[in-house]
């Protein structure tokens, strides 16, 4: 992408009828001017990265250049090439050595030109409907097949004119012809050089190239109008193509957030089937989404500003921002959309609140990962290396994370097991409360007194649990009743065959009368009613001769195992008990002490004497 904005710098001038030959004695002249200056390296080394950068502006033209002539094998040197085959010819035939070797370095200059013509052919030939590995790949046989075709020159008989010093005008027009055919062959390898340090940016070009985007850059910054704005913007490293591709990107986030926010909704709401479930899923995603384009046209307008600046880190890190907003952005999704469906989850039986939440959570654990992973292999951690050292400290961090690797295998049995699921009314050790949540590491539980208590996993799976919510009919209600020693015994008997008779006919306790039917079907044999949690059992009996009364033990079992429903049937037992009391002549006992005292004899009592 950072290619797509190279041709905002582009020498916009009227281009000649062969601007590819231009270019040519254009760098000849450069390597000329190199070469008799080569004591200044500071000014070397700039005219050199300006003939670098030269080339990528030169081949910007080439690709962008509306006329295929430049591009499809076009050959302007066939006529002087045919010309000069004849002179040589003819010289030879003549006996004009000299012009024969004058006319030989010209048809080898030019060979040079007809290679380095074909290469930029075949390159932007290779990079068409091709990857940029295969495109590499195809580059690097193209440079070593012209190699191959380029036939090298006996310069030695033209070192020994040189060293002639003959100032002849042939002799002179030899050593003239010599360096253009020495700068050529520099030129030749230059080409091989930038090609291969290029390739990247050479690639993007020719894509782009082939959906008319360096046109249009060049029609912007060709008109009247870009030139003008052009100018006032320069000094701020900007141009009128720049600007123009910069209010586009702006308007084409705008449109993409737009878009996107109005199919997100359509299909939230196909999902859920609910208004308000759409709007929430949307306001769940749209912060990492807007986050995403954000950093999208933030990349995009810094490629338009930086024009080919190859800066590694910037566009490293806006990959690594992309993976972790993405990541933050399929994480939100996904949870919204469990969220909402969790209603339908909770009305399938089969499907427990706990094996969802452990599933969403091991997920996000696994998304993580994953990412970091991926974001170490961009930033260039030898993953290899790092699992290695891994492994080898894998025991000491086994045994550091010994307590959380038995609290995950403990939240693994408790779920394999069935022993409780949230909202149980569980007790264990001296805690007692309904479940909350039954978390990787601990499970947090939410006492009567309303405190909340995290009790590690690996703790339930040893110690034995009570669960007082796996009762489905058959919750107990045990008193002992006292009546006092003036009771009759007849009375007592009455009065306990009608407590027993009360007990068995009551609608919301239950006795041997009452029906269940379950159509379950069991794999192990076991007691259906015990495994489901169903009592029966009416008890009405004299228990003890206490201190102070005589006891009577009343226990039986209601229909309701909710708490409040369990109190108002027990409170209604004890009305119907202490009525049943009332109507035999039985009065309920309290401690109280009798004191019996002894009749005396009539005894004789010595009378006082006096002494």
């Amino acid at each position: 992408m950072r290619i797509l904005f190279l041709s905002l710098f582009l020498l916009f001038s009227t281009l000649h009828a062969d601007f590819i030959e231009d270019y040519i004695q254009q760098e000849i002249i450069i390597d000329r001017q190199v070469n008799l200056d080569d004591s200044n390296m500071t000014d070397m080394s700039s005219r050199l990265s300006t003939g670098n950068k030269n080339f990528i502006l030169f081949f910007l033209k080439y690709v962008g250049e509306e006329k295929k002539q430049h591009i499809d094998a076009y050959d302007p040197y066939h006529r002087a090439l045919f010309k000069l085959n004849r002179q040589i010819q003819t010289n030879e035939y003549l006996g004009n050595d000299k012009a024969v070797l004058r006319d030989k370095l010209k048809v080898a200059s030019i060979k040079l030109k007809q290679n380095m013509r074909e290469t930029l052919y075949q390159t932007v030939k290779a990079a068409q409907d091709s990857s940029y590995s295969a495109f590499e790949k195809k580059l690097e046989q193209i440079i070593i097949d012209r190699y191959k075709q380029i036939q090298n020159l006996d310069l030695r008989p033209y070192n020994a004119i040189k060293q002639e010093n003959d100032p002849s005008a042939l002799s002179q027009s030899i050593l003239e012809n010599l360096k253009v055919y020495m700068a050529l062959q520099d030129l030749n390898n230059d080409l091989s050089a930038a090609l291969f340090e290029s390739s990247h940016k050479i690639y993007k070009i020719i894509v782009l190239s082939q959906y008319g985007i360096l046109s249009l850059s060049i029609k912007i910054e060709g008109s009247t109008v870009g030139k003008n704005i052009t100018q006032y913007l320069e000094p701020l490293y900007l141009s009128s193509s720049k600007v123009v591709y910069i209010l586009i990107i702006m308007v084409m986030i705008f449109m993409i957030r737009f878009i996107t926010a109005v199919a997100v909704r359509k299909i939230s709401g196909w999902i859920s089937g609910k208004e308000d479930d759409a709007k929430y899923i949307l306001n769940t995603v749209d912060k990492p989404f807007t986050l995403l384009l954000i950093t999208i046209g933030t990349e995009l307008i810094f490629i338009i500003y930086s024009e080919l600046s190859d800066v590694q880190w910037v566009f490293t890190t806006f990959k690594i921002m992309y993976i972790l907003l993405s990541v933050f952005l399929l994480y939100r999704l996904g949870n919204a959309i469990a969220i909402v469906k969790i209603e339908q989850i909770n009305l399938n039986k089969h499907v427990r609140n706990e094996v969802v939440n452990l599933s969403l959570k091991l997920m996000n654990i696994l998304l993580v990962l994953i990412t970091l992973v991926w974001v170490l292999k961009i930033m260039g951690v030898n993953l290899t290396a790092l699992l290695s050292g891994l492994g080898l400290g894998g025991v000491a961090v086994a045994f550091a994370a010994k307590d959380t690797i038995a609290n995950f295998f403990g939240s693994v049995s408790i779920l394999l097991g069935d022993l409780f699921e949230q909202g149980d009314w569980i007790a264990v050790d001296n805690m007692e409360g309904h479940v909350v949540e039954i978390g990787l590491r601990a499970t947090t539980i939410r006492t009567f007194d309303n405190a909340l208590i995290a009790i590690p996993n690996f703790k339930l799976a040893d110690n034995g649990i009570k669960n007082w919510s796996r009762r489905l009919m058959g919750r107990r209600i045990k008193m002992i009743i006292g009546v006092t020693y003036e009771s009759d015994m007849d009375d007592i008997k009455r009065a306990l065959s009608q407590i027993r008779t009360m007990i068995q006919e009551h609608p919301d306790l239950m006795s041997e009368k009452t029906q269940f039917m379950s159509n379950d079907r069991l794999l192990k044999l076991v007691s259906k009613e015990d495994l489901k949690g169903i009592k029966r059992t009416v008890m009405v009996n004299l228990d003890n001769f206490s201190s102070s009364s005589i006891d009577i033990m009343i226990y039986c079992f209601s229909r309701s195992v909710v708490w409040a429903e369990w109190y108002e049937v027990k409170e209604d037992v004890m009305f119907k008990v202490a009525q049943i009391l009332k109507e035999n002549n039985l009065e309920f006992a309290y401690p109280t002490m009798m004191i019996h005292q002894a009749q005396l004899e009539n005894k004789s009592v010595p009378e006082d004497d006096g002494l």
